[in-house]
């Protein structure tokens, strides 16, 4: 039996909730049973709430509460109200998807009509071995390639935590690739849904030579398959060889990337020789297109806020850093990857009265357009402040005045220096910011001794100290946002001194050419798979002379 027909067979319909964004995706046997059509469904769950019957509303907020908090498979019983007066009784099982932190992300789910008479309704069992299957992942999935069942719903599982096109990418490379036993993949994507511009934008490993006589043949059935809005199985095709070399014939399973009336593109599975696919194999397939496609369409969408909110951040940084004599700086700012909205990280090099010149990180709390916007409010402050002739800590206290007076309930963390590039002299005030690192000439790195006051907007009678210090020639002072040491697998304290091993690992500091090398290194993730739930700033100085 395929993946549908046991469905069917089950009366069950599969969800998924996006518990972040709130956003719900429902097939159409779930609009069914809630009493929605499916053209008419908003991806949200208002419709169903206005669907539960009043009696259930209580006891399903606490067991969904419960189920949140505890993560893993659940099971709950409750009553729908269609707009007729017909009550359907509803059986949902699913499964809480936990993040990294232990907080719910995702929930997936089937929900089944159970409004039979009589204690059993007789219908068949849903295939629970492949929801047990689905928790395999990451241990191997070669076991479930002979189960559709439970190949497609750890597919399912495996889609849902794909954040980005790449990641979707990633699944279906290394997880349904081998799992279907073909030979090659290919997705090709179309920016505004028009077939023929299939091969814009192409995901995949580089062709073998001896296929890319099958291109043009490859790209015309996935436009086929976007047009047709169904599956294309090519059983056999090849094209002519190259002297002295035999034809090349294939198979290709291709599927059409459409969801909520959108073309994003095809998918191409493809075998070696001919061969014929039966008709669970193209249920199979047909089954697998909705639901990369689903998978897909959110990805783009993040990545496409993403992307804004990147651009958005970048603007609002300064477009150039201003020459500081005997001195050479880096600047860098790196975006988080976790979330689609801004963040508050920042970086500025000011020019001041008296040949001075002034140095400023800071972070604002949280991610999101407010703020952004709060970030560039405090650049324009702190820039005002400091060229009216401040030093650092009444730069700062004036600073954090003018936070609390704002209509928000953010604060920043901020750490301010001014410099005399002759002589290396240094002032400085810190705000609860991590504390600089000098970068001694002898190859040491070590934490400044920089007393500092709380945040930005936490107390508008703040007051904070003022450090002098000195630079010395070869030697050098990063300046840095927490998203620079973030690790959530150990304290803030292991975290900097993993970052001073790091700096000390390379012996003296690099010379001026290699400064710009040393920023790129220290931005770069340690773990490229891994999640960067932060942005960081990083402003880098050096005396040279």
């Amino acid at each position: 039996m395929t993946f549908p027909e046991a469905l069917d067979a089950a009366r069950a319909g599969l969800f998924a909730w996006d518990v972040a964004s709130g956003a719900v995706h429902w097939d159409d046997f779930v609009c069914s049973l809630v009493g929605v059509a499916p053209e008419e469904f908003d991806g949200r769950a208002d419709a169903f709430f206005d669907a539960l019957h009043a009696a259930d509303a209580a006891r399903l907020a606490a067991a969904t509460a419960k189920a949140l908090e505890r993560g893993g498979r659940y099971r709950n019983h409750y009553r729908i109200v269609h707009p007729d007066g017909r009550i359907r009784r509803i059986e949902e099982r699913g499964e809480v998807l936990l993040d990294a932190d232990g907080r719910p992300e995702r929930v997936l789910g089937l929900l089944l009509d159970r409004s039979s008479d009589g204690p059993d309704p007789g219908y068949p069992e849903v295939p629970t071995a492949a929801l047990d299957a689905t928790s395999g992942y990451g241990h191997g999935y070669g076991p479930y390639a002979d189960s559709s069942d439970a190949f497609l719903l750890t597919i399912t599982r495996a889609l849902s935590r794909a954040t980005t096109a790449d990641d979707v990418m990633q699944v279906l490379t290394d997880m349904a690739r081998p799992s279907l036993g073909a030979e090659t993949l290919l997705v090709s994507l179309t920016p505004t849904g028009d077939p023929h511009e299939i091969g814009t934008v192409t995901l995949h490993e580089p062709l073998p030579e001896e296929l890319h006589p099958l291109r043009p043949a490859a790209a015309a059935a996935m436009r086929r398959a976007l047009v047709q809005e169904k599956p294309v199985f090519v059983e056999g095709i090849s094209a002519p060889p190259p002297p002295g070399r035999r034809p090349v014939v294939r198979t290709w399973a291709v599927l059409p990337l459409a969801s909520s009336d959108q073309r994003h593109g095809s998918c191409l599975f493809g075998y070696p020789g001919a061969r014929r696919f039966d008709e669970a194999q193209r249920s199979l397939f047909t089954a697998l297109s909705g639901i990369i496609a689903h998978a897909l369409g959110r990805a783009l969408l993040y990545d496409a806020e993403h992307q804004r909110a990147t651009e958005l951040q970048r603007a609002m940084l300064p477009r150039r850093v201003p020459h500081v004599p005997h001195h050479t700086v880096a600047v860098r700012y790196r975006p988080g990857t976790a979330g689609m909205e801004v963040g508050g990280d920042w970086y500025e090099v000011l020019e001041l009265d008296g040949d001075r010149v002034g140095l400023v990180i800071g972070d604002v709390q949280g991610h999101s357009a407010r703020a952004s916007a709060v970030m560039g409010q405090l650049r324009i402050a702190l820039r005002a402040f400091a060229r009216e002739g401040h030093d650092p800590a009444g730069t700062l206290a004036r600073t954090s005045r003018l936070l609390s007076d704002l209509d928000t309930d953010l604060f920043a963390t901020c750490c301010y220096l001014t410099l005399e590039p002759a002589t290396g002299r240094l002032s400085a005030a810190r705000a609860g910011h991590p504390l600089p690192v000098r970068l001694e000439s002898s190859g040491a790195a070590r934490e400044l001794d920089l007393p500092g006051g709380p945040p930005l907007g936490v107390d508008p009678a703040a007051e904070y100290p003022l450090a002098e210090h000195r630079l010395g020639v070869g030697e050098g002072l990063l300046l840095y946002t927490d998203g620079l040491i973030e690790d959530r697998e150990e304290s803030y304290d292991e975290s900097v001194d993993r970052l001073l091993a790091a700096l000390a690992e390379g012996g003296r500091p690099p010379a001026r050419t290699g400064w710009e090398s040393l920023a790129d290194r220290l931005v770069r993730p340690r773990d490229t798979a891994a999640t960067q739930r932060d942005d960081l700033a990083l402003l880098l100085l050096r005396r040279d002379a």
